[in-house]
Protein backbone atom coordinates (compact mmCIF):
# COMPACT_ATOMS: atom_id res chain seq x y z
CA UNK A 1 0.00 0.00 0.00
CA UNK A 2 1.40 3.35 -1.01
CA UNK A 3 0.67 6.26 1.34
CA UNK A 4 1.01 9.99 0.83
CA UNK A 5 0.65 12.62 3.50
CA UNK A 6 -1.53 15.68 3.29
CA UNK A 7 -0.22 19.15 3.91
CA UNK A 8 -1.92 22.23 5.29
CA UNK A 9 -3.03 25.22 3.26
CA UNK A 10 -3.51 28.78 4.43
CA UNK A 11 -7.21 28.16 4.98
CA UNK A 12 -7.72 24.54 5.97
CA UNK A 13 -6.43 21.01 6.27
CA UNK A 14 -8.34 18.41 4.37
CA UNK A 15 -8.21 14.95 2.88
CA UNK A 16 -6.55 15.27 -0.51
CA UNK A 17 -3.94 12.52 -0.88
CA UNK A 18 -4.98 9.45 1.03
CA UNK A 19 -3.68 6.19 2.35
CA UNK A 20 -6.20 3.68 1.01
CA UNK A 21 -7.12 0.39 2.61
CA UNK A 22 -10.06 -1.96 2.95
CA UNK A 23 -11.31 -4.88 5.00
CA UNK A 24 -13.37 -7.78 3.70
CA UNK A 25 -16.66 -8.84 5.26
CA UNK A 26 -19.34 -11.26 4.11
CA UNK A 27 -21.36 -8.28 2.94
CA UNK A 28 -18.58 -6.78 0.83
CA UNK A 29 -15.76 -4.31 1.18
CA UNK A 30 -15.50 -1.70 3.91
CA UNK A 31 -13.27 0.92 2.33
CA UNK A 32 -11.61 3.84 4.04
CA UNK A 33 -9.13 6.56 3.19
CA UNK A 34 -6.85 8.22 5.72
CA UNK A 35 -4.58 11.26 5.86
CA UNK A 36 -1.71 9.30 7.41
CA UNK A 37 -0.85 5.69 8.26
CA UNK A 38 -1.58 4.25 11.69
CA UNK A 39 1.20 4.83 14.22
CA UNK A 40 -0.02 2.71 17.15
CA UNK A 41 -2.05 -0.45 17.61
CA UNK A 42 -4.81 1.30 19.53
CA UNK A 43 -6.87 4.36 18.70
CA UNK A 44 -9.53 6.78 19.90
CA UNK A 45 -12.18 7.30 17.21
CA UNK A 46 -14.78 10.02 16.74
CA UNK A 47 -17.34 9.89 13.94
CA UNK A 48 -19.37 12.82 12.64
CA UNK A 49 -20.64 14.65 9.60
CA UNK A 50 -19.21 17.94 8.38
CA UNK A 51 -21.60 20.07 10.45
CA UNK A 52 -20.61 18.38 13.70
CA UNK A 53 -16.87 18.39 13.01
CA UNK A 54 -16.26 21.54 15.09
CA UNK A 55 -17.53 19.78 18.20
CA UNK A 56 -15.38 16.75 17.40
CA UNK A 57 -12.39 19.07 16.97
CA UNK A 58 -13.07 20.52 20.43
CA UNK A 59 -12.92 17.05 22.01
CA UNK A 60 -9.86 16.07 19.98
CA UNK A 61 -8.02 19.14 21.24
CA UNK A 62 -8.98 18.23 24.81
CA UNK A 63 -7.66 14.68 24.30
CA UNK A 64 -4.40 15.91 22.77
CA UNK A 65 -3.81 18.45 25.55
CA UNK A 66 -4.40 15.90 28.33
CA UNK A 67 -2.38 13.15 26.61
CA UNK A 68 0.74 14.90 25.23
CA UNK A 69 2.69 11.61 25.05
CA UNK A 70 -0.21 9.43 23.93
CA UNK A 71 0.49 5.88 22.78
CA UNK A 72 -2.70 5.80 20.72
CA UNK A 73 -3.87 7.39 17.48
CA UNK A 74 -6.68 9.94 17.45
CA UNK A 75 -8.93 9.42 14.42
CA UNK A 76 -11.76 11.55 13.09
CA UNK A 77 -13.94 9.56 10.73
CA UNK A 78 -16.69 10.75 8.41
CA UNK A 79 -18.38 9.96 5.14
CA UNK A 80 -17.98 13.63 4.21
CA UNK A 81 -14.80 15.36 3.21
CA UNK A 82 -13.47 16.63 6.52
CA UNK A 83 -11.94 20.08 6.78
CA UNK A 84 -10.39 21.61 9.87
CA UNK A 85 -9.18 25.21 10.20
CA UNK A 86 -5.48 25.86 9.65
CA UNK A 87 -5.33 27.03 13.26
CA UNK A 88 -5.83 23.37 14.25
CA UNK A 89 -3.12 22.02 11.98
CA UNK A 90 -1.08 21.03 15.03
CA UNK A 91 -3.68 18.50 16.17
CA UNK A 92 -2.29 14.95 16.01
CA UNK A 93 -5.37 13.64 14.24
CA UNK A 94 -5.71 10.99 11.57
CA UNK A 95 -8.49 12.16 9.25
CA UNK A 96 -10.44 9.27 7.76
CA UNK A 97 -13.31 8.84 5.33
CA UNK A 98 -15.40 5.72 5.10
CA UNK A 99 -18.17 4.70 2.75
CA UNK A 100 -21.53 4.11 4.38
CA UNK A 101 -22.93 0.84 3.07
CA UNK A 102 -26.36 0.66 1.46
CA UNK A 103 -27.95 -1.21 4.39
CA UNK A 104 -26.80 1.45 6.84
CA UNK A 105 -27.85 4.25 4.50
CA UNK A 106 -31.40 2.86 4.72
CA UNK A 107 -31.36 2.58 8.53
CA UNK A 108 -33.77 4.68 10.60
CA UNK A 109 -32.67 8.26 11.31
CA UNK A 110 -34.21 11.24 13.07
CA UNK A 111 -33.91 15.00 13.30
CA UNK A 112 -30.91 14.64 15.63
CA UNK A 113 -29.49 11.28 14.51
CA UNK A 114 -28.32 10.91 10.91
CA UNK A 115 -26.51 8.17 9.01
CA UNK A 116 -23.12 9.34 10.35
CA UNK A 117 -24.10 7.90 13.74
CA UNK A 118 -24.02 4.40 12.23
CA UNK A 119 -20.37 4.79 11.18
CA UNK A 120 -19.24 3.32 14.49
CA UNK A 121 -20.62 -0.04 13.30
CA UNK A 122 -18.04 -0.07 10.49
CA UNK A 123 -14.91 0.98 12.40
CA UNK A 124 -13.61 -2.41 13.62
CA UNK A 125 -14.01 -4.08 10.22
CA UNK A 126 -12.54 -1.16 8.30
CA UNK A 127 -9.55 -0.71 10.61
CA UNK A 128 -8.91 -4.30 11.71
CA UNK A 129 -5.52 -4.30 10.02
CA UNK A 130 -4.50 -1.15 11.91
CA UNK A 131 -5.83 -1.50 15.44
CA UNK A 132 -6.37 -4.17 18.10
CA UNK A 133 -8.26 -1.82 20.42
CA UNK A 134 -10.58 1.06 19.56
CA UNK A 135 -12.19 3.53 21.94
CA UNK A 136 -15.15 5.15 20.24
CA UNK A 137 -16.37 8.50 21.62
CA UNK A 138 -19.38 10.57 20.58
CA UNK A 139 -18.42 14.10 19.53
CA UNK A 140 -20.72 15.74 22.11
CA UNK A 141 -18.50 14.63 24.99
CA UNK A 142 -16.53 16.92 27.30
CA UNK A 143 -13.26 15.50 28.65
CA UNK A 144 -12.58 16.22 32.32
CA UNK A 145 -9.83 13.72 33.13
CA UNK A 146 -8.89 10.07 33.19
CA UNK A 147 -6.19 8.17 31.31
CA UNK A 148 -7.55 7.06 27.93
CA UNK A 149 -4.46 4.94 27.32
CA UNK A 150 -5.19 2.90 30.48
CA UNK A 151 -8.83 2.65 29.48
CA UNK A 152 -7.82 1.22 26.12
CA UNK A 153 -5.99 -1.58 27.98
CA UNK A 154 -8.88 -2.57 30.28
CA UNK A 155 -9.48 -6.33 30.31
CA UNK A 156 -12.94 -7.32 29.10
CA UNK A 157 -14.84 -10.31 30.42
CA UNK A 158 -14.28 -13.59 28.56
CA UNK A 159 -15.98 -13.64 25.18
CA UNK A 160 -17.11 -10.01 25.33
CA UNK A 161 -16.11 -7.91 22.28
CA UNK A 162 -17.02 -4.55 23.85
CA UNK A 163 -17.26 -2.65 27.12
CA UNK A 164 -19.61 0.27 27.70
CA UNK A 165 -21.49 2.25 30.37
CA UNK A 166 -25.03 1.39 31.37
CA UNK A 167 -27.71 3.76 30.11
CA UNK A 168 -28.85 6.44 32.55
CA UNK A 169 -32.38 4.99 32.31
CA UNK A 170 -31.17 1.92 34.22
CA UNK A 171 -29.14 3.67 36.90
CA UNK A 172 -31.99 3.77 39.38
CA UNK A 173 -33.69 0.61 38.11
CA UNK A 174 -31.13 -1.75 36.66
CA UNK A 175 -33.69 -4.27 35.37
CA UNK A 176 -35.82 -1.72 33.55
CA UNK A 177 -37.19 -3.19 30.30
CA UNK A 178 -35.86 -1.08 27.46
CA UNK A 179 -38.06 -0.31 24.42
CA UNK A 180 -36.11 -2.40 21.89
CA UNK A 181 -36.35 -5.52 24.02
CA UNK A 182 -40.02 -4.87 24.69
CA UNK A 183 -40.81 -4.50 20.98
CA UNK A 184 -39.12 -7.82 20.22
CA UNK A 185 -40.79 -9.54 23.20
CA UNK A 186 -37.50 -10.03 25.03
CA UNK A 187 -37.02 -10.15 28.79
CA UNK A 188 -35.29 -7.29 30.64
CA UNK A 189 -31.51 -7.15 30.28
CA UNK A 190 -28.68 -4.69 30.94
CA UNK A 191 -28.54 -1.96 28.30
CA UNK A 192 -25.67 0.41 27.48
CA UNK A 193 -25.31 3.86 26.02
CA UNK A 194 -23.31 3.68 22.77
CA UNK A 195 -21.63 7.09 23.16
CA UNK A 196 -18.52 5.45 24.65
CA UNK A 197 -17.49 2.02 23.37
CA UNK A 198 -14.31 0.14 24.19
CA UNK A 199 -13.87 -2.38 21.38
CA UNK A 200 -11.67 -5.45 21.25
CA UNK A 201 -11.27 -5.58 17.47
CA UNK A 202 -10.26 -9.26 17.03
CA UNK A 203 -13.20 -10.40 19.18
CA UNK A 204 -15.58 -8.09 17.28
CA UNK A 205 -14.38 -9.50 13.97
CA UNK A 206 -14.32 -13.08 15.23
CA UNK A 207 -18.03 -12.96 16.02
CA UNK A 208 -19.08 -11.47 12.65
CA UNK A 209 -20.50 -8.42 14.41
CA UNK A 210 -20.93 -6.27 11.33
CA UNK A 211 -22.90 -8.94 9.51
CA UNK A 212 -25.14 -9.38 12.55
CA UNK A 213 -25.64 -5.61 12.87
CA UNK A 214 -26.63 -5.26 9.22
CA UNK A 215 -29.10 -8.11 9.60
CA UNK A 216 -30.69 -6.42 12.62
CA UNK A 217 -31.06 -3.20 10.61
CA UNK A 218 -32.61 -5.11 7.73
CA UNK A 219 -34.90 -7.39 9.77
CA UNK A 220 -36.01 -5.15 12.66
CA UNK A 221 -36.06 -1.47 11.59
CA UNK A 222 -39.17 -0.80 13.72
CA UNK A 223 -37.30 -1.85 16.87
CA UNK A 224 -34.44 0.62 16.37
CA UNK A 225 -35.91 3.33 18.56
CA UNK A 226 -32.41 4.53 19.50
CA UNK A 227 -30.96 3.90 16.05
CA UNK A 228 -27.40 2.51 16.05
CA UNK A 229 -27.49 2.20 19.86
CA UNK A 230 -30.47 -0.12 19.48
CA UNK A 231 -28.57 -2.18 16.91
CA UNK A 232 -25.58 -2.59 19.20
CA UNK A 233 -27.67 -3.53 22.23
CA UNK A 234 -29.53 -6.17 20.25
CA UNK A 235 -26.31 -7.59 18.80
CA UNK A 236 -24.41 -7.60 22.11
CA UNK A 237 -27.26 -8.51 24.46
CA UNK A 238 -25.59 -10.58 27.21
CA UNK A 239 -22.14 -10.13 25.65
CA UNK A 240 -20.81 -6.79 26.90
CA UNK A 241 -18.69 -5.75 29.87
CA UNK A 242 -19.72 -2.81 32.02
CA UNK A 243 -17.54 0.24 32.64
CA UNK A 244 -17.86 2.73 35.45
CA UNK A 245 -20.23 5.63 34.91
CA UNK A 246 -17.23 7.98 35.14
CA UNK A 247 -16.52 7.11 31.50
CA UNK A 248 -19.91 8.24 30.20
CA UNK A 249 -21.73 10.60 32.52
CA UNK A 250 -24.99 11.40 30.75
CA UNK A 251 -25.65 15.05 31.53
CA UNK A 252 -29.29 15.73 32.36
CA UNK A 253 -31.33 17.53 34.93
CA UNK A 254 -31.92 14.21 36.68
CA UNK A 255 -28.23 13.74 37.57
CA UNK A 256 -26.59 17.17 37.13
CA UNK A 257 -25.91 17.85 40.81
CA UNK A 258 -24.28 14.46 41.40
CA UNK A 259 -21.40 15.33 39.08
CA UNK A 260 -19.11 16.68 41.79
CA UNK A 261 -19.78 13.72 44.10
CA UNK A 262 -19.14 11.14 41.36
CA UNK A 263 -16.23 13.01 39.72
CA UNK A 264 -16.72 11.71 36.12
CA UNK A 265 -13.98 11.72 33.48
CA UNK A 266 -16.24 12.11 30.43
CA UNK A 267 -19.41 14.19 30.43
CA UNK A 268 -21.77 13.30 27.61
CA UNK A 269 -24.25 15.94 26.42
CA UNK A 270 -26.42 13.32 24.75
CA UNK A 271 -29.85 14.93 24.83
CA UNK A 272 -31.39 17.78 22.90
CA UNK A 273 -29.90 20.25 25.37
CA UNK A 274 -26.29 21.04 24.48
CA UNK A 275 -24.01 23.64 26.06
CA UNK A 276 -23.80 25.40 22.68
CA UNK A 277 -27.55 25.57 21.95
CA UNK A 278 -29.12 25.92 25.41
CA UNK A 279 -27.66 29.02 27.05
CA UNK A 280 -30.51 30.17 29.26
CA UNK A 281 -29.16 28.89 32.56
CA UNK A 282 -29.60 25.12 32.35
CA UNK A 283 -25.83 24.51 32.17
CA UNK A 284 -23.13 25.85 34.49
CA UNK A 285 -21.44 28.55 32.39
CA UNK A 286 -18.07 26.74 32.46
CA UNK A 287 -19.28 24.32 29.77
CA UNK A 288 -20.71 26.75 27.20
CA UNK A 289 -17.85 29.17 27.89
CA UNK A 290 -15.29 26.48 27.02
CA UNK A 291 -16.99 25.83 23.66
CA UNK A 292 -17.41 29.54 23.00
CA UNK A 293 -13.71 30.24 23.66
CA UNK A 294 -12.72 27.39 21.33
CA UNK A 295 -15.04 28.65 18.59
CA UNK A 296 -13.78 32.22 18.94
CA UNK A 297 -10.28 30.98 18.17
CA UNK A 298 -11.03 28.39 15.48
CA UNK A 299 -14.65 28.80 14.29
CA UNK A 300 -15.56 32.51 14.61
CA UNK A 301 -18.83 32.09 12.70
CA UNK A 302 -20.03 29.51 15.24
CA UNK A 303 -18.92 31.74 18.10
CA UNK A 304 -20.96 34.62 16.68
CA UNK A 305 -24.09 32.47 16.92
CA UNK A 306 -23.52 31.71 20.62
CA UNK A 307 -24.74 34.41 23.01
CA UNK A 308 -23.10 34.79 26.40
CA UNK A 309 -24.51 32.01 28.62
CA UNK A 310 -26.72 33.01 31.51
CA UNK A 311 -26.22 32.07 35.16
CA UNK A 312 -27.99 28.97 36.48
CA UNK A 313 -30.14 31.34 38.52
CA UNK A 314 -31.78 32.41 35.27
CA UNK A 315 -33.49 28.98 35.11
CA UNK A 316 -34.84 28.45 38.65
CA UNK A 317 -37.66 26.07 37.66
CA UNK A 318 -35.26 23.76 35.82
CA UNK A 319 -32.84 23.55 38.76
CA UNK A 320 -35.52 23.20 41.45
CA UNK A 321 -37.03 20.30 39.51
CA UNK A 322 -33.58 18.82 39.03
CA UNK A 323 -32.82 18.97 42.76
CA UNK A 324 -36.13 17.31 43.63
CA UNK A 325 -35.50 14.47 41.15
CA UNK A 326 -32.03 13.83 42.54
CA UNK A 327 -33.27 13.90 46.14
CA UNK A 328 -35.88 11.32 45.16
CA UNK A 329 -33.45 9.11 43.21
CA UNK A 330 -30.45 9.25 45.54
CA UNK A 331 -31.11 6.05 47.51
CA UNK A 332 -31.93 4.06 44.37
CA UNK A 333 -28.85 5.44 42.63
CA UNK A 334 -26.38 4.36 45.34
CA UNK A 335 -26.38 0.60 44.61
CA UNK A 336 -25.44 1.32 41.02
CA UNK A 337 -22.60 3.69 41.90
CA UNK A 338 -21.05 1.37 44.49
CA UNK A 339 -20.46 -1.33 41.87
CA UNK A 340 -17.27 0.31 40.63
CA UNK A 341 -14.27 0.35 42.95
CA UNK A 342 -11.79 0.82 40.10
CA UNK A 343 -12.59 2.92 37.00
CA UNK A 344 -10.07 0.87 35.03
CA UNK A 345 -11.84 -2.43 35.63
CA UNK A 346 -14.85 -3.80 33.72
CA UNK A 347 -17.54 -5.78 35.53
CA UNK A 348 -20.34 -8.14 34.59
CA UNK A 349 -23.51 -6.06 34.01
CA UNK A 350 -25.71 -9.01 35.06
CA UNK A 351 -24.21 -9.20 38.55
Amino acid sequence: MRCQFIGSSAKSIHLSNFCISSAFEDNGLVNYTASRPAKFRKAVFLCCDHDFSKFAAFLIQQIAEKHPTADFDICLCSEDKIELPASLAQLPVRLCQIRIQDTIAQAPVSERINAASYLRLLLPSAFAADYDRILYLDADIFLIGGDLSRLLEVELLAGHPIAAVRTSHQRNKMRRLMPEFKKLRMTPAPYFNAGVLLIDVPRWEGTETLSRALKVISDHPDALVMHDQSVLNLVFRGRWSELSVVWNWMYSGRFSYMIEACDPFLIHFAGRMKPWNTLTGEFPPKYPNAYRDFFLQHYPEAAAQMPVPKSIFAAPKFHKKSLLKQWYDFNRFMPYMTRFDDPYCAVDPDV
